[in-house]
């Protein structure tokens, strides 16, 4: 059974009784701050295990992409070593919501796997939660497992959880004997091994509590079923494979790889085989992460991404010189997968770009790294130690991009180990020193009880009287929740609404706001009522809700306009265009996309003339709501980061040019945007680049400030518009040439007073001193001062220079002859200078430089301390 019957046969058989079948979600989770990637087939599900969200059916199954690569669930360091570790895989599960639980779940595991994929009775073993009789019972007495086939485990082994907080339960796990010969080969080899023979195959949660961040177990409302099995697992037992990486879906990728380097998977070498293992897993993973809108950064999802491409570049040069391997193996995975996963064949062109970027970049550094850490290698083991430690593994990550995974498997193959707990110390210096702490710079949440709830009416009105159903005093601000509220919360990129509050006759400013569950809160601020026995605000009470309409249409219109330029940016540059993250308020809008180069200038000249031409056409805006399903079906572009209700999205359609989901306010009509503006055009990260833009009245004070600064150089230049740049280059080359000619004046003035400022040389102590202070001149024409001034009149040479412009700042150069070396150190003088002075600099015991407030009393102070200090 190839791995495409197998798929077909499993969705098939839930669906036959009675499961709705659900896409993947992306591996990167919409608004979940608690899951670096999808890791699980539940992640979608999760708000309706807590009760927060209602589907139209209450049976689902599905196959998820889920990638462990980060955080708690890492598989990274496993991959390609071992039988089965993936960093990229496909879960195949069935859910239950409120329907039914641990019975009919285990009979349809046990059906689908005994009858349609036909795996022998005998060779299933369960495991079940050790205190869940309930489930033993169902496997013995209804099942017919016999009990001394079923095993009870702890909570470390059938106990399941998401992450640290979420949805959780007890679980009956499927294994399979794969035989004797497997394993660690032990005669008393059972289920709880941790060695191969026994291979789970199906992990059956029964969904309960949900988990706290103390820890406490809280009932769900509703309990449900979330089941998991590996794709690649299931194909290799069924296949009869040893490895995961043998079966036919693997074994596709593996003679591309082939074909590419002229070695065979079957016969090559075992160093080798975990290099074929390494790229085919490696390649699927990243390429799948950024078809869902990841690209390589320096934290989070991106640093993993980064470490995933650059382990497989590192394994490719196992098998190949050819620095292309890893992006053509790509494109033979996109070639299989995409009829299963289109945004594969959609995203090609910016898959292949990114990674090969990020793989030139990596094999820029990858020879003078790897050369630094042989020599870190070879001296620590001249000294004993078969050991890099923290400092060496930092270096090699901050200088020359070495994840220490990496680092790991080098130094491994020489038999030397990693000091990961040093590396951490010193990751945790940088983020101290650079003041990067990870703080939780979020707005503070509040609790309010689930049962509370807020219709939001801020589509149609502005204006709203409703009753307060919530309230809570935090110092000077009062949170309330109404039972209506115009108010839109931040979301989708859109800053939330302004406006005021009227309770009981004074009004209030709302300072903040946030979505807690189904309930829109509102911070109003009582800071600025002077009277306080004047404010009364309770549950009960009726607030008047008024947004701010100038703030909101201004929002609107560039929300609007940011669904123009993702299409005019998708028409002109590329499909593979994606959304990256956006922020729109009512001063401009900032659209962040995966792109892998910058844009043109002419580029940025039609993206601005299409959007425009629309504007000018005046399109209308129509609004509905639809099925997900029905939404992709249409065409309709979904938001990077985003979290909808498959049961009902909100689709905004531009007439014939732009539609998406999304659940900001807008325009009803384009033409009242106005007209839209580019601002700036830049890289933001590596493959991610930004726009900002303006629209409305932001625009044309834009066009206002441009035509002032226009006129003002037609007249300055007596020029007109088009000769405007042409004037403008030539005075500044003339201004460069003047500033040549002041150089070299500098130069022969410095000559002409050499001599006149070797007279005023004199000892104090027993060394020549010279102080000078001077006008306009850098540290670096100070160095050549003092430099022409030695030649003559070796001494202690001591400069400063005034800026004309701020006359109360100096920058200073101090400089030794060797010939007073060992007379003063001037280490010691930067020392005083800093603390007596206020003088900051540095530099060695002969030269030393630097900068600060200009003081009188400088040459005095100088002259005491080389008096007291001079040996």
């Amino acid at each position: 059974m190839n791995y495409l019957e197998i798929r077909e046969k499993f969705l098939n058989y839930f669906q036959k009784n009675g499961h709705t079948i659900v896409p993947s979600s992306p591996v990167i989770p919409a608004e979940d701050p608690t899951l670096l990637f999808t890791n699980a087939g539940m992640n979608q599900f999760k708000d309706i295990f807590l009760g927060k969200e209602k589907r139209s059916y209450t049976r689902a199954t599905s196959i998820q992409k889920c990638v462990r690569a980060g955080g708690k669930h890492n598989d990274l360091d496993e991959v390609g070593y071992t039988e089965r570790h993936l960093t990229f895989f496909e879960m195949m599960g069935n859910f239950s919501f409120g329907d039914y639980f641990k019975k009919e779940a285990i009979a349809f595991a046990w059906d689908l796997l005994t009858k349609e994929m036909g795996l022998p009775a005998e060779k299933l073993y369960p495991t079940v939660f050790r205190e869940d009789d309930e489930a033993f019972e169902i496997w013995n007495k209804i099942i017919g497992v016999p009990v001394e086939r079923i095993t009870r485990l702890g909570e470390k082994d059938n106990f399941w959880q998401m992450g640290d907080t979420g949805p959780c339960g007890p679980c009956t796990e499927i294994l399979i004997d794969r035989g004797a010969d497997k394993g660690c080969l032990c005669k008393d080899c059972k289920p709880g091994c941790s060695c191969a023979r026994y291979t789970e195959i199906w992990n059956l949660v029964f969904m309960q509590f949900n988990r706290q961040a103390d820890g406490k177990l809280i009932p769900l409302t509703q309990t449900g079923v979330d089941t998991g099995m590996g794709f690649e697992r299931l194909c290799m037992v069924k296949q009869n494979k040893n490895t995961v990486f043998e079966i036919d879906l693997f074994q596709a990728i593996h003679r591309k790889t082939e074909s590419l380097t002229g070695l065979k998977y079957d016969s090559c070498t075992k160093e080798q085989r975990v290099a074929f293992n390494v790229l085919s897993d490696h390649v699927r993973a990243s390429s799948l992460i950024i078809a869902d809108g990841g690209t390589p950064s320096n934290d989070g999802r991106g640093y993993v991404l980064r470490k995933i491409i650059r382990r497989a570049s590192l394994f490719a040069q196992k098998l190949s010189d050819n620095q292309n391997l890893f992006p053509e193996v790509a494109k033979e995975f996109i070639k299989i997968m995409s009829p299963i996963y289109p945004e594969l064949k959609s995203s090609e062109k910016l898959i292949i770009n990114l990674v090969t970027n990020e793989i030139e970049k990596f094999s820029t550094n990858l020879v003078s790294g790897q050369n630094i850490l042989d020599q870190f290698i070879a001296d620590n083991l001249k000294s004993g130690e078969k050991i890099l430690t923290g400092i060496q593994v930092f270096k090699l990550y901050d200088t020359y991009g070495f994840p220490p995974e990496l680092t790991r498997i080098i130094a491994g193959e020489k038999n030397v180990q990693i000091d990961m707990d040093g590396f951490e110390k010193e990751m945790q210096k940088q983020k101290d020193q650079s003041g990067k702490k990870c703080e939780d710079a979020s707005e503070e949440q509040i609790e309010i009880p689930a049962s509370i709830t807020t219709k939001f009416v801020g589509y149609d009105q502005l204006e709203v009287k409703s009753k307060i159903v919530f309230e809570k005093v935090c110092g000077n601000k009062i949170w309330i929740v109404t039972a209506e509220s115009p108010f839109y919360v931040e979301s989708g990129g859109q800053a939330g609404d302004c406006g005021f509050v009227s309770i009981n006759n004074q009004i209030y400013p709302v300072v903040g706001s946030q979505k807690n569950g189904s309930a829109i809160a509102l911070k109003i601020s009582t800071e600025k009522v002077q009277d306080p026995g004047t404010i009364n605000v309770k549950v009960g009470d009726i607030a008047h809700l008024v947004v701010d309409s100038f703030v909101r249409d201004n929002s609107a219109k560039n929300h609007t306009a940011t669904h123009l330029l993702q299409t005019a940016l998708r028409q002109i540059v590329g499909k593979e265009v994606k959304q990256a993250g956006s922020l729109v308020s009512d001063k401009l809008l900032r659209f962040d996309f995966n792109y892998h180069q910058g844009l043109s200038d002419e580029q940025i000249e039609q993206i601005e003339t299409l959007v425009n031409q629309k504007i000018q056409e005046n399109l209308k805006v129509h609004i509905s709501n639809t099925t997900l399903t029905k939404a992709k079906e249409s065409g309709v572009t979904a938001f990077f980061g985003e979290k909808y209700n498959p049961e009902n999205v909100r689709v905004v359609d531009v007439s014939g040019f732009s539609a998406e989901l999304c659940g900001g306010t807008h325009v009803d009509e384009i033409g009242k945007i106005g007209c839209f503006k580019i601002l700036s055009e830049a890289s933001l990260s590596a493959g991610v680049r930004r726009i900002i833009g303006v629209t409305g009245s932001e625009a044309i004070k834009l066009f206002q400030q441009i035509h002032n600064i226009t006129k003002n150089l037609n007249v300055k230049f007596k020029v007109q518009n088009e000769q405007i740049l042409q004037a403008v280059e030539r005075q500044s080359g003339e201004l460069e040439e003047t500033h040549k000619t002041i150089k070299s004046l500098r130069k022969e003035f410095v000559t002409y007073q050499i001599p006149q400022w070797q007279n005023q040389m004199k000892n104090v102590g027993n060394i020549p001193f010279l102080f000078l202070e001077l006008e306009d001149q850098n540290n670096n024409d100070l160095k050549q001062i003092c430099a022409k001034l030695e030649t003559k009149t070796p001494g202690l040479l001591f400069l400063i220079s005034s800026n004309k412009t701020e006359l109360s700042k100096i920058n200073f150069f101090c400089s030794l002859s060797k010939a007073f070396a060992k007379n003063i150190d001037l280490k010691k003088l930067a020392l005083f200078l800093k603390s007596d002075l206020n003088l900051q600099g540095g530099g060695s015991g002969e030269v030393i430089q630097g900068g600060g407030e200009n003081q009188s009393k400088i040459k005095s102070e100088v002259e005491k301390w080389i008096l007291e200090n001079q040996v």
